[in-house]
């Protein structure tokens, strides 16, 4: 899936990574560790290409998807929680619209006989037909389902996200993630604001997530619960270990 090789960063003149090597695979679960400070968050940001680095290569696999929770997030206001969460979804929505602005020409028309006519009803028929394929009949229950997961309640889902915490926002901006087709996931302590249900919905969730994660935690229990793999970053090198955080 990825492949980074001889990365170095440098922060004023001092290295912060020093030529470190390493691959992800589909299936892997890491945990990042290292004393604060490491460059743990600086190794997400560089894989999400939020940052760059000074020597080294990264190779992608054609077409992959990378999901990033970053700890700075920005939210467009007056949008309700459902509809913030519907912003993972962007080819299903803009398809909703064309499917609306054919229906509505459709009913206001009346030349049914006319090429044009004949036109909208091939175009409805195509659109209809990749709406299903892209999970556009499936996508609203979904959402609905996530959101349970992280905390949410049904009375919670049409109010504005102006009026949610920091922290419930972050619940959002993490429902989003797990709602879109990411091959890998890079968390940067994805459970600060989760409470024990949620934590625990969201170790299932990810196990049960086919491609692969990379995540840093002070959640030592939660590391232990989701991953196989541990990173430790120090003094520039990383130390790559078979097994979860204490193993």
């Amino acid at each position: 899936m990825l492949n980074a090789h001889n990365i170095t960063v440098s922060f004023q003149g001092e290295e912060l990574f020093s030529g470190i090597t390493f691959k992800l695979i589909p299936g892997d679960r890491i945990g990042l560790v290292g004393k604060n400070g490491a460059g743990k968050s600086t190794l997400l940001k560089i894989i999400a290409k939020d940052q760059e680095y000074d020597k080294g290569t990264i190779a992608l696999e054609k077409d992959l998807k990378i999901g990033f929770l970053r700890q700075d997030i920005e939210f467009q206001g007056g949008r309700t929680v459902l509809e913030e969460s519907y912003q993972a979804f962007e080819e299903i929505i803009e398809t909703e619209k064309k499917l609306e602005g054919i229906n509505t020409q459709l009913a206001e028309r009346t030349d049914y006989e006319s090429e044009y006519y004949s036109g909208l009803l091939h175009d409805l028929d195509d659109l209809q037909h990749r709406y299903e394929l892209i999970g556009g009949y499936n996508y609203q229950g979904q959402t609905e389902k996530i959101l349970k997961g992280l905390g949410f309640s049904n009375e919670d889902f049409n109010s504005l996200t102006d009026t949610f915490s920091g922290g419930w926002r972050m619940r959002i901006e993490l429902a989003k993630l797990l709602l879109q087709d990411n091959d890998i996931l890079l968390l940067d302590e994805p459970t600060n604001h989760l409470d024990i249900e949620s934590i625990i919905w969201f170790e299932n969730f990810l196990k049960g997530f086919t491609g692969a994660i990379m995540m840093v935690s002070h959640d030592r229990m939660f590391l232990d619960n989701v991953t196989n793999r541990t990173i430790e970053i120090s003094l520039g090198q990383i130390y790559d270990f078979k097994k979860s955080y204490t193993g």
